[in-house]
C-alpha cells in the first residue's frame, strides 16, 4: 500500500509540475546556470539571415520554452535525444539528409550552440521541396515558424525518429 501511495504522489506531483510549466519542465541541457542564462540571452539571434526564406508569423507558445530551442524542439517531437548543448551534440545525432514531418533541422550558427528547428511540414513537391520550421528563439525569446528550401534555411541535416522514412521516400543518409 505504501508503495503505491508514493507512486500516485509521484505522479501527482509531475502532473502539477508539467501543468505548471507547460512541456518538459525546467531542463538546462547540462549546463551551469551562468551558463546557462548567457545561453539564454545570446542564442540564436540572428539580425541578418543571409538566405532566401519565408519569415512565418509568431506562433503561439504552446510548447513555452520560447527562449530555448532544444526544449521547444524536444516538447514537440519527445523522441529528440537529451544533451544537445553544443553543435557538435547537434551534429552527433544526424540521421538523415532529408526532411519528413516530425524530424528536427540541425541549422548552424555562428555561436557554438547552432540551432534546432522542428519540421512541421514539407511540400515534397521537386520544385521548390518547401519546408516549414516551428522553432524557438531564432528570433530572441520568440516562438515562431519560417519557411524555405533547405539550402535557403541553411540546414545542415536533420535528426528524424524511428519509422520516419517509409518506402516512398529517398531515405536515410
Amino acid at each position: 500500500m505504501f508503495r503505491f501511495q508514493t507512486q500516485f504522489v509521484a505522479l501527482s506531483l509531475l502532473s502539477l509540475s508539467l501543468a505548471v510549466t507547460g512541456c518538459g519542465g525546467v531542463e538546462t541541457e547540462d549546463m551551469a546556470p551562468d551558463e546557462q542564462a548567457s545561453y539564454d540571452a545570446n542564442h540564436d539571434v540572428h539580425a541578418d539571415h543571409g538566405h532566401e526564406q519565408d519569415i512565418g508569423t509568431t506562433e503561439s507558445a504552446v510548447c513555452g520554452n520560447c527562449d530555448n530551442c532544444v526544449l521547444h524542439a524536444r516538447c514537440r517531437q519527445p523522441n529528440l535525444p537529451y544533451g544537445l548543448t553544443y553543435w557538435s551534440d547537434k551534429v552527433a545525432i544526424i540521421n538523415s539528409n532529408h526532411a519528413h514531418r516530425g524530424c528536427v533541422a540541425m541549422i548552424p550558427t555562428s555561436s557554438v550552440y547552432g540551432h534546432v528547428a522542428y519540421v512541421s511540414n514539407v511540400d515534397t513537391a521537386p520544385n521548390p521541396n518547401r519546408i516549414t520550421l516551428q522553432e524557438a528563439n531564432w528570433v530572441g525569446n520568440t516562438c515562431s515558424s519560417r519557411t524555405g528550401t533547405k539550402d535557403g534555411l541553411n540546414i545542415r541535416n536533420y535528426w528524424c525518429p524511428a519509422g520516419a522514412h517509409t518506402a516512398n521516400c529517398a531515405g536515410r543518409l
